[in-house]
């Protein structure tokens, strides 16, 4: 097993630590993380289980490549490389670390306001100083770099796609996120808007 192939899964592992991490320090201190429940959009229903669907398929792809498991050959062709090249999943690595140093300066930037989901009752203050200055959405950064370095270091099929639907996913996410922001914030977040750039 080359040295390298352990940076996506252990550097997702240790992302979603550092979130673990936040969220449980935030309700330690009383402060709800998550957005209330509310009656769930239609193509969101539809679109939940195709997510956790490729969610499953990429974990397992993971954990294969990690640890070089046997598994079956249509499975292995949507795995195996496209580019071999010691290069590129030197860059992998290096993109991976740097998401995983993005997320934990965001988080610590990120104070009390982490949330997740949209809440109007459940808002934190909006956060423009340190890491925020530079980007408005250090976080979304860190996760598509994340993706890309994970593609760089396993460039099969599932990989190079799950990073290409990442992307785009991650931008109308933001999208629908910037409205709610401006409803919420108003001029505060207009200003903001016109001074810092959405990724960097």
């Amino acid at each position: 097993m080359c040295f390298l192939n352990i940076f996506p899964l252990a550097g997702f592992l240790f992302i979603v630590l550092i979130i673990i991490l936040k969220v449980m320090t935030l309700q330690r201190r009383g402060i709800m993380v998550r957005a209330s429940r509310r009656k769930m959009d239609f193509t969101v229903f539809l679109l939940y289980p195709v997510f956790l669907l490729l969610l499953f398929l990429w974990l397992a792809a993971l954990v294969v490549k990690t640890f070089q498991i046997p598994f079956f050959p249509e499975f292995n062709l949507l795995i195996r490389h496209q580019i071999v090249s010691s290069w590129l999943e030197a860059a992998g690595a290096g993109l991976i670390v740097l998401s995983i140093v993005v997320m934990v300066i965001t988080m610590l930037h990120f104070q009390s306001s982490f949330r997740f989901g949209m809440d109007k009752k459940n808002q934190g203050k909006l956060i423009t100083t340190g890491i925020f200055l530079h980007s408005r959405n250090p976080f979304f950064v860190s996760v598509d770099l994340f993706f890309i370095g994970q593609a760089m270091i396993f460039p099969g099929i599932l990989f190079i796609t799950m990073a290409l639907l990442a992307m785009p996913g991650i931008h109308l996410f933001i999208m629908k996120e910037e409205k709610f922001l401006i409803a919420y914030y108003k001029k505060d977040y207009l200003d903001y808007k016109s001074r810092v750039r959405r990724y960097f």
